[in-house]
């Protein structure tokens, strides 16, 4: 995906800043022919899962799940029926995805028509007809097929941040992706194509290229308190008995190069009619009255529906969920004393590389859990700037200090005993997939953080 992107930037940098072309006079338009096979679109999702694997592997495995389930041709193919666009036309794919993004922006769900997707493979892909990768036909089939399926997962994407009621978040992340978003929402998509508001000349040919996203880190966090010591007996342990089950739902999250990816986030369903964004610590070592006050955007409302729960957040907006939908599961507890032989990773990260930047931040943690009851924890962070704005290209590295000890499990409850006595009590989960739902031990909730199996 990132390399798709980085090449889509500099495809989009270059038409934005083109002189207009004969075609946009004439009305006639180069044709770029691609020929489309099973193999070329296999390959293609095989280099987008790698891709993704190397930076969240839980998005990874759900998109080759996904991917193995549905044909991303067919449904591109289906987004074209009844338009004057090709699909086997990479000019006509890249026409295609230019609509999508001004309807992601904008959040349209109004079809564009055909004289507006023709105004726009003639006004905005056409100059870039004579240029790599369009204009050789060698790389032209790979080129058009990466932004079929990019578009495939877009729109997948889109309409996830619409359901999990996180659309304004999905849509920070496009601010310099492709179009900026800013420029999008600031345009109309009329039968000329796409054109500033009030305004009839085409828009898409501005003084400058987009701007790429700010390469300066942003100030690190004020760290959150330790969980309490294991050592003393958990002050809220009651907590429990008000809980109906626990359950988790997919979100987003940002990856190695600030690239929006698939995360999770556990649910504790209260049976007051509540629900608790848990962070870090185990629920009995919560005080709920005094969480409410401090952090009310954790709480929100959940409430019984035909096919699953309905969860009002603490602003007031709804979302109906089902079991086992793709969205949202149920968490499955350890056994009381269960013992575990495996490593868990996390991959998370920063920057802006996704974006078409020069930043790229990785961060690793690791968990190795053995059947004799000790672990090992360890990790590393790893930054790379490749000097596209300052000319000077920089790389740091670091490993975390290696931690190891005793770890318990008690249902959802994790247990870490450093070596020098120190213990903490956090919160813990496994997946489940399947409907009815299974155990997954493949994916395991520390916190508030995702981990999968290395197995």
């Amino acid at each position: 995906m990132g390399c798709m992107i980085r090449g889509l930037c500099l495809v989009l940098a270059i038409g934005l800043g083109a002189s207009p072309a004969r075609s946009q006079v004439d009305g006639s338009v180069t044709p770029l022919p691609f020929t489309s096979s099973a193999e070329l679109r296999a390959a293609t999702v095989a280099r987008e899962v790698r891709a993704l694997r190397a930076a969240n592997p839980v998005a990874a495995a759900e998109t080759a799940r996904e991917m193995a389930r549905h044909d991303y041709d067919t449904i591109f193919r289906g987004f074209l029926d009844g338009t004057p666009l090709r699909s086997d036309d990479a000019g006509d794919v890249l026409a295609a995805f230019v609509a999508l993004q001004w309807m992601v922006a904008n959040d349209s769900m109004t079809e564009p028509s055909p004289s507006a997707l023709k105004a726009i493979r003639r006004t905005f892909v056409e100059p870039l007809a004579v240029k790599p990768p369009l204009s050789q036909p060698a790389t032209r089939a790979a080129f058009a097929e990466q932004v079929k399926l990019r578009m495939v997962l877009h729109h997948a994407g889109w309409k996830a941040a619409k359901q999990l009621g996180v659309l304004p978040r999905f849509l920070a992340t496009l601010s310099n992706e492709f179009i900026p978003a800013s420029k999008l929402q600031a345009l109309a998509l009329t039968d000329e194509g796409l054109v500033g508001k009030g305004a009839r000349r085409s828009a898409l040919m501005p003084d400058a290229p987009p701007p790429v996203a700010d390469a300066r880190p942003t100030p690190p966090p004020t760290p959150a308190a330790p969980p309490p010591d294991a050592a003393q007996p958990p002050r809220h342990a009651a907590n429990w008995d008000t809980v109906e089950g626990v359950y988790f739902r997919s979100t987003t999250g940002f990856g190695v190069g600030g690239m929006m990816t698939i995360d999770f986030e556990p649910l504790i369903f209260l049976r007051d009619g509540t629900y608790y964004e848990i962070a870090d610590t185990a629920l009995e070592d919560v005080d709920l009255s005094a969480e409410r006050i401090a952090k009310p955007r954790r709480f929100g409302r959940w409430t019984r529906a035909a096919k699953g729960f309905v969860l009002t957040d603490s602003k007031g907006k709804s979302n109906d969920y089902a079991l086992g939908d793709g969205s949202f599961f149920r968490a499955f507890p350890a056994a009381s004393g269960e013992s575990v032989k495996r490593s868990y990773r996390r991959l998370s990260g920063g920057g802006n590389t996704a974006l078409g930047g020069s930043v790229s931040i990785a961060v690793e943690s690791r968990y190795d859990f053995r059947p004799d009851g000790s672990y090992g924890r360890g990790g590393s962070v790893g930054a790379i700037n490749s000097g596209g704005d300052s000319g000077v290209g920089t790389a740091i590295g670091r490993r975390r200090a290696p931690e190891g000890g005793r770890y318990a499990l008690d249902r959802h409850t994790l247990t870490l005993t450093a070596a020098d006595g120190r213990s903490r009590r956090v919160f813990f989960a496994y997946s489940s997939q399947k409907e009815p739902p299974e155990i997954d031990r493949d994916m395991i909730f520390i916190g508030d953080d995702v981990f999968s199996s290395d197995d």
